[in-house]
């Protein structure tokens, strides 16, 4: 009867750990680099931290000194999500994104209205938005396999204002941790994402 019972508990704790290991591997990676959105998607190349970028050789910094952020669009296919009220949530919050962005480039250019010469234009578009499910997160006896966990994808721009020549690419999926508090709440995770893309922005532009 032991002998019985160390069986069934290995092989629930073996499917658990399989389950954990199948929905929290690189399900959400970016297999290659994003087309759509993005002028030079066939520079951009594979990061070590699973994100994709481009950036221009000899690019000097210096030269500019003001920003624009164009308005944050969201892809057509996010907000055919399953919760309408959650998904009509996402105009409203993206707006925060740009706000991030305009914050972290302001410790260096002066942010401006329109793209004009030695002006840098950011845009950015949200690809994939996924929401937390806070009621599977409570205990971690829910959490198993991150079934209640979200995700988000991102692709930015940097171009110059005056000619359109693109400077750095850049896209990113970012995924709830395990060990955050934001994923109690729907939304969180993706407004950290923010944070993080927007200073990703601010230190390749030398604005960090």
């Amino acid at each position: 009867m032991k002998i019985q019972k160390f069986v069934v508990v290995l092989t629930v704790a073996t499917g658990l750990i399989a389950l954990t290991s199948l929905t929290g591997c690189s399900k959400n990676a970016i297999k290659s680099a994003p087309v759509g959105f993005l002028t030079q998607p066939k520079l951009m190349k594979e990061q070590s931290d699973g994100s994709w970028q481009y950036l221009a050789s000899k690019v000097d910094w210096s030269k500019y000194t003001s920003f624009y952020v164009a308005p944050v669009s969201i892809a057509a296919g996010v907000m055919n999500g399953k919760n309408a009220d959650q998904t009509a949530e996402l105009p409203q919050i993206v707006m925060k994104f740009q706000a991030e962005l305009e914050k972290a480039m302001s410790k260096k250019y002066t942010h401006v209205q329109s793209a004009t010469p030695n002006t840098l234009v950011i845009r950015a578009q949200l690809v994939k938005a996924e929401p937390n499910a806070p009621a599977l997160n409570v205990a971690p006896q829910t959490q198993m396999g991150g079934l209640g966990f979200g995700f988000a994808e991102i692709v930015i721009e940097v171009a110059e204002g005056g000619n359109g020549i693109v400077l750095f690419e850049y896209a990113d999926v970012d995924n709830t941790s395990r060990f955050s508090t934001e994923k109690m709440s729907v939304w969180g995770s993706l407004e950290k994402s923010f944070t993080t893309w927007a200073e990703k922005v601010a230190t390749v532009c030398g604005a960090s």
